[in-house]
């Protein structure tokens, strides 16, 4: 492969990453504009709440009897529920964009390199094969469990609260705090799907042609703070048969290792040996100071930062692993 192809593969790398960027990004736009619209339709409520708590200053047992806080409550949950449904309707919708736009990139990945273009997959045969992307999926579960996740956070918030005496300002800190982190559970499903469906679609077509795809590098944006376990495998390779089981709201991508053809410039230098070439400064930043410490100290090896966990979505996924658990020591805060 010459340098001229090769620079013509990381040149459509980068197109491809930030077509799906723009995706993401727009996603996202919506799905807070959404809830912003949530707390607007709320805010007359929480007012009407925090006034009595003022004036009132209830115990937490009285809170619980005010047609205030119930109000609220129900409102929240109200709203919440509709959300769902947007919710829903958006990861749907950036699952299929995902796979469509995984047959595109893998045909001009291909083109560009002067090999045969790929036995292409419909949309639905791949979204069937996404069992993630099921309606009666754990994930999809997790979407109706939302609102009720979300409203029980906030009103345990409050009444806790109230029961340490903090006052109606802090009050009103915690009830969009633990609003808002439906919103971040929105986002983090809604990236973590996009960016699962986009990997296993072209995962599938790479499978799909497997009599000129050999396997697949593991890519990572080294450029953009990468966590470790994810420098731990950029330009490993792969078989077809081993899924990229990148970590929530990860943006790792795969390149087809192609027969005839030498690997791509991308994975000629590994995660590891572009760490080891950073700064101690660079490396600190990364890794953490006391982390780095550690490392620097022999306490473990680069490779040892990735480890797996089960998720009930999506099977495995890597993770970086803690300090606690490289040092072989327990858990902070762990209760008997």
């Amino acid at each position: 492969m010459s340098d001229q192809t090769t620079d013509a593969i990381a040149e459509l790398m980068l197109q491809f990453r930030r077509a799906l960027l723009k995706q993401d990004q727009a996603a996202v736009r919506r799905l807070t504009d959404a809830y912003i619209r949530i707390y607007a339709r709320l805010k007359d409520k929480i007012d009407l709440l925090i006034d009595a708590i003022e004036v009132e200053q209830p115990t937490s047992a009285a809170l619980k009897r005010n047609t205030r806080y119930t109000s609220l409550i129900t409102q929240m949950e109200v709203e919440l529920t509709k959300y769902q449904v947007i919710l829903a309707n958006e990861i749907e919708q950036v699952g299929r964009d995902a796979i469509t736009y995984a047959g595109r990139d893998v045909s001009r990945l291909l083109r560009a390199i002067g090999t045969e273009a790929p036995n292409r997959l419909p949309v639905d045969v791949i979204l069937g094969l996404l069992g993630f992307l099921a309606a009666d999926s754990q994930l999809f579960q997790r979407i109706d469990n939302l609102a009720s996740v979300t409203t029980q956070g906030v009103a345990d918030a409050i009444l806790e609260g109230v029961g340490l005496g903090k006052s109606p300002q802090a009050i009103v800190g915690l009830i969009r705090d633990n609003l808002g982190s439906g919103l971040t559970d929105a986002t983090r499903m809604t990236k973590t799907a996009q960016m699962w469906a986009y990997r296993e679609a072209k995962r599938a077509i790479y499978i799909e042609n497997s009599d000129q795809i050999d396997g697949w590098y593991w890519i990572t944006d080294l450029t953009n703070n990468p966590c470790m376990a994810c420098i731990a495998e950029h330009g490993t390779f792969h078989e077809l048969d081993e899924i990229q089981d990148d970590h929530h709201n990860g943006h790792c991508d795969s390149i087809p290792a192609i027969q005839g053809f030498r690997s791509p410039r991308q994975v000629e230098v590994s995660g590891e040996e572009w760490f080891y070439g950073l700064s101690d400064a660079e490396q600190q930043k990364l890794m953490g100071k006391d982390t780095w410490n550690a490392w620097k100290g022999g306490a473990f090896q680069l490779s040892e930062m990735k480890h797996r966990v089960e998720n009930d979505v999506y099977g495995q996924m890597i993770n970086q692993t803690p300090l606690w658990e490289l040092l072989g020591a327990e858990p902070p805060n762990r209760t008997e």
